[in-house]
């Protein structure tokens, strides 16, 4: 009587195994195998594991030498290691915002909480044109006064926690200042962005969204298209809005499946 099989036995996926037999293999080589001595490795044909060969590499899992010699890359390593949430969402964010600068012909960068009261840049994509407003990744910028900070107490409702809130991490500003940024919080919350010119020069505009996490809505990041203020962006101002408006949903929608909410709200960390 033959003994049932396990789960394990039971269910089989050749291709998958047949891919994970070359990662293993190569993980274990001292040197970079050729193609044959690959096959004969793991005890399979050429034939048999060339097409796995070509996805790994067009996956960036592998890469081919000179003489056509292989070795892995970096790239399980980095799937394997540890990530903070800052790295995970710059890495998931990229595609949207390469996008989003073709479509603009616009830089664009994101920002998030830096954990010291201030908002940090933690990916950042040039604009297609020659000349540009470009910001590096590190930069960190004040909340208030910045189209960024708006987009983040735009997830307070009520005015006057935003107010209190603004009171302790500008108390320097007159409470003026502070009523005009709070009301700017609460436009970007019934439109969904927010333009004020940069902190740095009058010259240069921000054009912030919130980038929100799920049906908390908890805002964890802001997207930001800066630019110089000119009659040319002017005349295409309503399309980059839209442009950027879209590109902040399609990222949500794409963070709610794929990252945990946090814990804590930003305003509280």
């Amino acid at each position: 009587m033959t003994e049932p099989k396990t789960k394990l036995q039971k269910y089989s996926a050749p291709a998958l195994e047949k891919g994970l037999d070359i990662l293993e293999f190569l993980s274990l080589s001292d040197v970079a195998p050729t193609l044959s001595q690959l096959a004969n490795g793991i005890g399979r044909s050429k034939n048999e594991i060339f097409r796995m060969m070509i996805v790994l590499e067009e996956r960036g899992y592998i890469e081919r030498q000179e003489d056509d010699l292989f070795k892995l890359t970096g790239k399980l390593a980095l799937l394997g290691g540890e990530r903070t949430d800052n790295s995970k969402l710059a890495e998931l964010a990229e595609p949207y915002m390469e996008r989003l600068a073709e479509e603009t012909e616009l830089s664009n960068h994101l920002w998030v909480p830096s954990g010291t009261g201030d908002l940090v840049v933690i990916n950042s994509v040039s604009s297609s044109q020659n000349y540009g407003v470009t910001v590096q990744v590190g930069y960190t910028n004040p909340i208030f006064p910045t189209s960024a900070g708006a987009c983040f107490l735009s997830e307070i409702e009520l005015e006057a926690e935003r107010l209190a809130l603004l009171q302790r991490i500008a108390p320097d500003q007159n409470a003026e200042g502070r009523k005009e940024f709070s009301d700017h919080a609460g436009t970007c919350a019934d439109q969904g962005f927010i333009s004020l010119s940069s902190p740095e020069s009058n010259a240069i505009n921000e054009i912030s969204a919130p980038i929100r996490h799920g049906m908390g809505q908890s805002v964890i990041a802001s997207l930001t298209i800066p630019h110089f203020a000119s009659a040319l962006i002017d005349n295409r101002c309503d399309l980059v809005i839209e442009a950027l408006k879209t590109t902040a949903s399609q990222l949500q929608a794409s963070i709610a499946t794929r990252m945990p909410l946090p814990r804590t709200p930003w305003y509280q960390a």
